[in-house]
C-alpha cells in the first residue's frame, strides 16, 4: 500500500479588523494611483497648451504674412492691369488718324477712354482690397466664435463635473448612512 502524506500549512484566520486594514491601503493605493494619473494629466495640458502660446506670434506672423502677400499681389494685379490699359490706350492713339481727317477713332477721345480704364481699375482695386477685408474679417469671427464655443465648453464641462460631484457625494453620503443603520441595528 502506498501511503499519501498531505502537509496542510495551518493559516490563522485574518480578523475583521485587518481586513478592515487591507482594504483602506488597497483604496488608498489606488486613490494615490488615480491621484497621480490625473496630475500627469494636468501637467500634460498644460504643457500642451504652454506650447501652443509660445505658437502664437508663428502663427501671428503667418496669418501677417498671408495678408501683406494679399495685399502686394492686389497691388500687382491692379499695376499689371494698369500697364494693359496704357499699351491699350497706346494703341488707340498710334491708330488714331490725323485729327482733321474724320477718321473712325475721332468718335473716341482718348483721354475720356484713359479716364474710364482709370475708374475700372480703382474699382477693381478697391473690389479685390474689400474681398480681402471680407476674408480676413471672417477669418477673425470664425475664431471669435471658436473662442466662445470653446469658453462654453469649458462652463458646460464644469457645470457637468459639478453636477458628478455632487451625485457622488450623495450616492456616497447614502451608502453611508445604510451602512450606519444596518450596524446601529
Amino acid at each position: 500500500m502506498i501511503k499519501i502524506q498531505l502537509n496542510l500549512a495551518l493559516t490563522t484566520p485574518i480578523s475583521m479588523k485587518e481586513q478592515q486594514i487591507d482594504y483602506n491601503n488597497t483604496l488608498n493605493q489606488q486613490q494615490d494611483a488615480i491621484n497621480k494619473t490625473l496630475d500627469n494629466t494636468l501637467n500634460n495640458v498644460k504643457r500642451t497648451t504652454d506650447e501652443a502660446t509660445r505658437e502664437i506670434p508663428r502663427y501671428t506672423q503667418r496669418i501677417a504674412e498671408y495678408q501683406e502677400q494679399t495685399i502686394k499681389t492686389i497691388k500687382d494685379i491692379a499695376s499689371d492691369y494698369i500697364e494693359a490699359q496704357k499699351q491699350v490706350i497706346n494703341s488707340f492713339q498710334s491708330q488714331q488718324v490725323d485729327k482733321n481727317s474724320g477718321g473712325v477713332w475721332d468718335l473716341y477721345n482718348p483721354q475720356r477712354i484713359a479716364e474710364n480704364y482709370a475708374v475700372l481699375v480703382n474699382n477693381f482695386t478697391s473690389y479685390l482690397l474689400n474681398t480681402s477685408n471680407l476674408i480676413n474679417n471672417a477669418l477673425a469671427s470664425n475664431m471669435r466664435v471658436y473662442n466662445t464655443a470653446l469658453e462654453q465648453t469649458r462652463d458646460n464641462l464644469k457645470a457637468c463635473t459639478k453636477t458628478n460631484i455632487n451625485y457622488i457625494q450623495a450616492v456616497s453620503g447614502n451608502s453611508q448612512n445604510k451602512d450606519v443603520d444596518i450596524n446601529n441595528n
